[in-house]
């Protein structure tokens, strides 16, 4: 009698048991958030979006990653649609300009809408192999060049091949201002210089398909160094073997990465017409993009970006601010 009693207490403890399980489950399945990320190639051309997205899901249970990268220009016009519930991206102009349309808004004890927070350095890279029928090695001579100006200048006069992303991106903002102002290369690619032409393509892609386009075809580009590394270290091999680091030194190629939060009662536009979206029509997780960008912020993700690419390159791929 006594085994049968204890027979079905332990029974029912475990139907208990399992009522709760399921229940907890139940909550954490349908808990399940997206935090919509608008964010550059850059980014995660480099992996460190890849690389974090499983630490923050462990560290922040019912909440998912959503993740869509473009260049800069693209990135913020996918958060003016209402597609996003933050930016992470790196063009200060274009920032300021999004805050300055009421797009964004301050995150807690944050200082300002733009919250920028690591950063790594455009480099100059180049061709170094050397054809039998005509050698290829730095042809604009960029390495006995003094700062990221004087290349710029060196390869136009040289007509060196440049490969631009010509995408509106953080990158080509930064490309186009080093380039001597008499060449007239701005970032509307439809206008380009006829002078410029034939030895500057204007590719309107991101970055690791600008680096594939410039290993190809013995061409300069500007890129970040962490999306470069990266290629060059690939698990499968050197996917740039014709390309090399030619300049990261020059004090004007910082390049600083900030997060923006999106205000839910920002004034949406159409991406296909660019007319204002009725109110109401756009939804913004505010809550959802706060948890992102204040653990972005804290300890466990700081010491993941000061660790990203040291055990590789022996180095990280991105430095925090301050």
């Amino acid at each position: 009698m006594k085994k049968r009693l204890l027979t079905l207490v332990l029974a029912l403890v475990l139907v208990l048991s399992l009522s709760i399980c399921f229940v907890a489950c139940d909550n954490t399945q349908t808990g399940d958030v997206k935090i919509r990320i608008s964010t550059t190639t850059s980014v995660n051309d480099s992996g460190l979006m890849e690389y974090l997205t499983p630490y923050f899901e462990a560290d922040n249970q019912g909440y998912k990653l959503e993740i869509s990268s473009a260049g800069t220009g693209a990135a913020i016009n996918s958060a003016k649609y209402g597609n996003a519930d933050l930016i992470l991206v790196h063009s200060k102009s274009q920032e300021d300009a999004f805050v300055a349309e009421n797009y964004a808004r301050i995150v807690g004890n944050f200082a300002a809408e733009r919250i920028s927070f690591m950063y790594n350095y455009f480099v100059i890279v180049g061709p170094t192999t050397e054809p039998a029928t005509e050698p290829q090695t730095d042809p604009a001579g960029v390495l006995n060049c003094e700062d990221a100006s004087e290349a710029f200048a060196a390869i136009a006069s040289s007509q060196s091949e440049f490969i631009s992303r010509g995408d509106n991106s953080g990158t080509h903002t930064k490309e186009v201002s080093l380039w001597p102002t008499e060449l007239g290369i701005t970032k509307d690619t439809d206008t380009l210089p006829s002078g410029v032409t034939s030895w500057y393509t204007s590719a309107g892609q991101g970055m690791g398909a600008c680096l594939t386009m410039a290993n190809e075809n013995n061409a300069y580009v500007l890129t970040d160094k962490a999306t470069f590394l990266s290629y060059k270290n690939d698990p499968t091999g050197d996917k740039l073997p014709n390309l090399t680091l030619l300049m990261e030194n020059s004090a004007n190629l910082q390049n600083t990465y900030s997060m923006i939060a999106v205000n839910n009662d920002a004034p949406f536009i159409s991406s296909t017409t660019g007319e204002a979206l009725p109110a109401g029509t756009v939804s913004i997780n505010e809550a959802a993009a706060d948890i992102f960008i204040n653990w972005m912020n804290g300890e466990h993700a700081s010491a993941l970006i000061n660790f990203y690419g040291t055990s590789s390159y022996g180095a990280p791929l991105f430095y925090l601010m301050g």
